[in-house]
């Protein structure tokens, strides 16, 4: 249901909001003060685009990307998105030959994409848990933003015990901290 809704929207649409929710989010983080490493990804067709967020950015702040090693994700820094390879079920990489690794440690805000989210912070992924493997590594004071379509936000969603939940919920309608944050 949420893959056939996001896909009715047209892609047209997809990426004006991806665009907005670009500014949204360069505004948001050029406000904080501790920030300089932002755990990113490369878009598949449906999801909310990224790039234009790099490109704004990218002069004050490092942009890791995710590679699938095994059953889970290592980030590692590209300065170019340009430089990502096919990877992993045609998704873009980064080549691990030539940019370095970021460990969870390091990275001080993580834009998660999703098929959907909940205000409580509750994110579905895409089944196959890679997200669900590297976050609990991520240290408290990492920002979590789950990044979405407002059509992509739901009342509820179903949670497993391992599922991390979002600090934060970025949509074309702004950033917003989530229940799991403001509880």
């Amino acid at each position: 249901m949420l893959r056939t809704r996001i896909a009715a929207a047209g892609k047209e649409n997809r990426q004006k909001w991806s665009n907005r929710i670009c500014d949204e989010l360069a505004h948001w983080i050029s406000r904080l003060n501790d920030v300089r490493v932002i755990a990113t990804y490369a878009a598949l067709e449906t999801e909310v685009d990224l790039a234009p967020l790099h490109s704004s950015l990218q002069d004050n702040y490092q942009f890791a990307y995710p590679l699938v090693v095994g059953k889970t994700l290592q980030f590692h820094l590209v300065p170019d998105p340009a430089e990502l390879r096919t990877g992993a079920y045609g998704i873009p990489e980064p080549d691990p030959r030539i940019h370095p690794p970021a460990g969870p440690g390091e990275l001080n805000l993580c834009l998660c994409p999703g098929l959907g989210f909940t205000l409580a912070g509750v994110r579905l992924g895409r089944g196959k848990a890679y997200y669900d493997s590297v976050l609990p590594f991520f240290p408290a004071t990492t920002f979590r933003i789950g990044i979405a379509f407002k059509l992509q936000v739901e009342d509820t969603l179903p949670r497993e015990a391992h599922d991390i939940l979002m600090s934060h919920l970025g949509t074309e309608e702004g950033i917003r901290p989530t229940r799991a944050t403001s509880s």
